[in-house]
């Protein structure tokens, strides 16, 4: 113990450098799977073929709840339109014209159905983009379509509404004509 280095010192350094230069040469030496990520094509490509698979899989569960909502939306519309329907045919026995109503109400059904047919559109893009060369540009196009899907939804209840408070007035007057 006379020197600078003990015999346990020299050792730890001796073994400290064998693991050094040991650990560079095992990491080069790993077979294939068992490899970082990216470091081979075949990776890249079952990589990509993983975010392609969960990006669809994450499209599916957004369209299944939003058709879910659409088909609840327009159920309820349709079922107003109806609704709204009977009571022109009430109002109109009574004696009342209710063309402009029942001209909403049609107008009504005709953006419902609209709105029907660009969701499916939307649907069918997003469910594109996956698989498409530009995602992105791709998903934009899908998502406007949505929009305006849902935007011509609401230009059907506005409709629908419009024509409520038209039969609302007629039936008003209708009710103070019988009462003079």
């Amino acid at each position: 113990m006379s020197g600078i280095f003990s015999r346990r010192t020299i050792a730890a350094i001796a073994v400290a450098a064998a693991v050094a230069l040991a650990v560079p040469a095992i990491a080069v030496a790993l077979p294939r799977t068992m490899r970082p990520a990216g470091s081979s094509s075949t990776t890249a490509q079952a990589n990509q073929a993983t975010v392609t698979e969960n990006l669809r899989n994450r499209i599916e569960n957004v369209l299944r709840a939003r058709e879910a909502r659409f088909r609840a939306a327009s159920a309820l519309l349709a079922k107003r339109q109806e609704r709204l329907e009977v009571l022109a045919s009430k109002v109109e026995s009574l004696g009342a014209d209710v063309s402009a109503v029942r001209a909403k109400i049609e107008e009504s059904r005709q953006l419902l159905e609209q709105a029907r047919e660009r969701e499916q559109v939307a649907a069918q893009t997003m469910r594109g983009v996956p698989d498409a060369e530009n995602r992105r540009a791709a998903f934009w196009q899908a998502r406007s379509q949505m929009r305006e899907a849902t935007q011509l939804i609401k230009q059907s209840r506005v409709a629908l509404r419009e024509a409520a408070r038209e039969l609302r007035q007629i039936a008003l007057a209708l009710k103070e004509g019988s009462e003079e």
